[in-house]
């Protein structure tokens, strides 16, 4: 003979519940958040491309046809501006110009001493070895690196919950200064 079970409704349920609760739950808001890092980090790193696409110029043309100096962080365009334009546009609104830090270095030394242009009358000149602080006094050739850096995750995460708990988001990208090698017009017409 054999003995028959007590009956006990909703036990699955119960072990369901307690599984999803402590387990299913937790893993898949983890997988969010993890997710949401990593494209975040994405973002961060194309921003510190579009940076360095825009340092690597030194020199751009403005509208009225005279040349204008790329720096990091004044003038227009500059470095900082294109960046958080950049993380501004793939849906990171919620950051403010001080939320983020970008950094511009030089890391080969000038081959040439600088010498002062039309495009800058002031004529700063940094010694052969030296590393300027802005684009716009690079040479050909030169490297650089870009880095961005968003300062607080609680300023782009999704969710509070805080499984994911970084200080801080950044990347730091290695570039070549493609400065134009200078020329000259020759504005006379030529005669056959």
């Amino acid at each position: 003979m054999t003995r028959r079970q007590p009956a006990r409704p909703g036990v699955a349920a119960v072990e369901f519940l307690v599984a999803f609760l402590f387990f299913i739950l937790p893993v898949t808001i983890g997988v969010f958040e993890v997710g949401r890092l990593v494209q975040v980090q994405q973002i961060v790193s194309n921003a510190a491309r579009e940076g360095a696409r825009v340092a690597a110029q030194g020199f751009t043309v403005n509208s009225s046809g005279d040349p204008t100096q790329i720096k990091v962080s004044s003038g227009n365009p500059n470095v900082r501006d294109v960046v958080f334009q950049y993380l501004r546009a793939c849906g990171l609104t919620e950051l403010e110009l001080d939320d983020i830090e970008v950094t511009f270095a030089f890391t080969s030394p000038r081959t040439t001493n600088y010498i002062p242009t039309a495009a800058d009358p002031g004529g700063t000149s940094y010694p052969t070895g030296s590393y300027p602080p802005d684009p716009c006094y690079g040479d050909k050739g030169q490297l650089f690196t870009v880095g961005v850096r968003i300062k607080d995750w609680k300023k782009v995460r999704w969710t509070s919950l805080g499984l994911v708990r970084p200080t801080d988001v950044r990347f730091t990208v290695r570039w070549q200064m493609l400065i134009d090698d200078p020329f000259t017009v020759n504005e006379t017409m030529p005669t056959l």
